[in-house]
């Protein structure tokens, strides 16, 4: 998560990061607070910096406020401005108007730069970085808090698998299921499915999931939906012998009576991820998984040998695993 630290309002801030619906979250706080000492429709100016140059910001900064005490002004794409124009919006912010609330947005900002280094000094530079890979699903679930409802952690794995880990996208989404629960405070997957699954393309964490479950009808179409919309066959045999050798670690740890937070440790996988893994564990003896990756070795020695269809060879292989 970002370190934000906007505790106080500052006269000049930078943030930045990859994440746009982060970045519009940001500015929307920044704007919250400068509403409670500004009437923004007379105080507000904003710039996009591929059609505004720095001069214009700067005149609008120091412009005094209309029977208020701030004004408001934004400016994205700051990292899209020449070395010159950044170098002006430097200068400003070593001697910032004290009535301006100057907030400029980039994808990305070099740290050895003159701008960052000016605002940084005021304490208004700010990264807002994406989840780690494992946090997705915490992060979906702290942002369905904010939108006033409560997200299991079955939900907010299914929303995850199904949307990717675009955060715009899983907000969009988000939208759409809270319309769907209408009053329910408490949201399960059942309510991401109904909403989701219509639309997203299959995610192999789902045929994962299902061959984990030794669902065998349910693996081999899901394999056939993910080879058919141009999925490696190669690559979705790496990622299932990836998940058995899991099942393999987390079947052993179950045995030795190891506690989910230690196991969560070894095998370095989030809380819910442990969870997951372990009830698809319970399923197979381990001789069942020692016998599932020897099989995957010789299935992918006939894929790269010519000596049966890839496809068919991995079908083949899902059967084995599943059978019980």
């Amino acid at each position: 998560m970002a370190d934000t630290g906007l505790t106080k309002l500052k006269p000049v801030y930078l943030i930045w990061g990859k994440e746009e619906l982060l970045l519009a979250q940001a500015v929307q706080r920044l704007r919250e607070r400068v509403a409670e000492v500004a009437d923004l429709d007379f105080n507000f100016d904003q710039f996009d910096a591929e059609s505004s140059d720095a001069s214009s910001v700067i005149s609008a900064a120091n412009t005094l406020p209309f029977a208020s005490d701030r004004r408001l002004v934004v400016l994205r794409n700051v990292d899209k401005m020449n070395a010159a124009a950044q170098a002006e919006l430097a200068a400003y912010a070593t001697d910032p108007a004290p009535t301006a609330c100057l907030v400029l947005v980039a994808s990305s900002i070099s740290r050895n730069g003159k701008l960052f280094k000016a605002v940084d000094a005021l304490g208004g530079a700010a990264e807002y970085r994406a989840p780690r890979k494992n946090d997705y699903p915490s992060w979906v679930m702290s942002h369905f808090t904010s939108k006033g409802r409560q997200l299991s952690p079955d939900a907010a794995e299914s929303l995850v698998r199904a949307v990717g880990r675009d955060l715009r996208k899983i907000d969009i989404e988000a939208e759409k299921i809270i319309a769907f629960a209408g009053d329910k405070a408490r949201i399960e997957r059942e309510d991401v499915e109904a909403v989701v699954s219509q639309t997203a393309p299959t995610s192999v964490f789902e045929f994962l999931d299902a061959l984990g479950a030794r669902d065998c009808g349910a693996a081999l179409r899901l394999l056939a939906d993910l080879v058919d919309g141009g999925e490696s066959v190669m690559g979705v045999h790496a990622m299932a012998v990836r998940h058995v050798r899991m099942l393999l670690s987390v079947k052993a740890l179950l045995d030795r009576d190891v506690s989910e937070r230690e196991m969560a440790s070894q095998v370095r996988a989030a809380d819910w991820q442990v969870r997951n893994y372990a009830r698809q564990a319970r399923r197979f003896e381990e001789a069942d998984l020692v016998s599932a990756l020897r099989a995957a070795a010789e299935t992918e020695s006939q894929m790269k040998t010519g000596g049966q269809d890839p496809r068919l060879a991995l079908e083949r292989w899902v059967i084995e695993v599943c059978a019980k």
